[in-house]
C-alpha cells in the first residue's frame, strides 16, 4: 500500500492528490478493477488473434493466452470474499442476444475445464494399458494417458467475444460514474476539513 501511495505522490507532484477511504469506495473501487480485467481481457484477445493469423502460430502459446482470457472474464461475474461488487448477466438483457451467447460460452469454458475438471467435449482423457510384445519382459505393464483439451476458437469467434468486451466496457464505465458521483458526495459531506487534509497524499512523508 505504502509503494502505491508514494508511486502516485511521485506521478502527481503538481496536483494535490487525496487518499478516499474505502467507506466511501468500495463499489466504485471494484468496477474499477473490474475495468482492468476487462481491458486487459480485450488487448490479450487482440494479440490472439494478431498471433493465429501470424505464420504457424504455437498452439500451446494460444491456449495460455486464451485460457488466461477465460479465467479473467469468469472472475468478473464471480462472488468473492471480499464482498466486492461482480457483474451480472442482467446487464446483458436489454442488449443483442448475441451478446449473451458469447457470455454463456465462455461462462461454460470457465467451469467446464478451467475452473473443474470435468470429462467432457473440451477436455477428455483415455487411460492406456501398454504391455511390451517381447516375451523376456512380457509381464511388465506400463499406463499411459493421452489427453487433448478444446484449444482456442477461431478468430471470428474471438472477434465476437471482443465485441461483448466493449459493449461491458460500456456497462462498467456507467457503474463507475454512478458510484463515482456518490463517492464525491461523501467524500465532502461526510468528512471535515481537517479529516481531509490529513488524507492529502501530497503531504504524506514516506522516508
Amino acid at each position: 500500500m505504502l509503494e502505491i501511495l508514494k508511486s502516485v505522490k511521485d506521478e502527481h507532484q503538481d496536483d494535490f492528490v487525496y487518499v478516499v477511504p474505502n467507506l466511501f469506495t468500495k463499489k466504485m473501487k471494484s468496477f474499477m478493477l473490474i475495468r482492468e480485467d476487462i481491458n486487459f481481457i480485450s488487448e490479450i484477445t487482440g494479440k490472439l488473434i494478431s498471433y493465429k493469423q501470424s505464420a504457424n502460430p504455437d498452439e500451446k502459446v494460444c491456449f495460455a493466452l486464451w485460457q488466461s482470457v477465460i479465467v479473467t472474464y469468469g472472475k468478473c461475474f464471480t462472488e468473492n470474499k471480499a464482498g466486492m461488487s461482480k457483474l451480472e448477466k442482467s446487464m446483458l438483457d436489454t442488449h443483442d442476444e448475441k451478446f449473451q451467447v458469447s457470455h454463456d460460452r465462455l461462462i461454460d469454458l470457465r467451469h467446464s475445464y478451467i475452473a473443474h475438471r470435468d470429462d467432457t467435449e473440451k477436455e477428455q482423457a483415455v487411460v492406456f494399458m501398454k504391455i511390451s510384445t517381447d516375451k523376456e519382459i512380457s509381464d511388465q505393464t506400463e499406463y499411459l494417458i493421452r489427453a487433448r483439451k478444446l484449444m482456442s476458437p477461431g478468430i471470428n469467434e474471438l472477434k465476437s467475444f471482443l465485441q461483448l468486451f466493449e459493449l461491458l466496457k460500456q456497462e462498467v464505465e456507467r457503474k463507475i460514474q454512478k458510484h463515482g458521483d456518490k463517492t464525491h458526495s461523501a467524500f465532502l459531506e461526510l468528512l471535515t476539513p481537517k479529516q481531509v487534509n490529513m488524507l492529502l497524499i501530497n503531504n504524506m512523508k514516506f522516508d
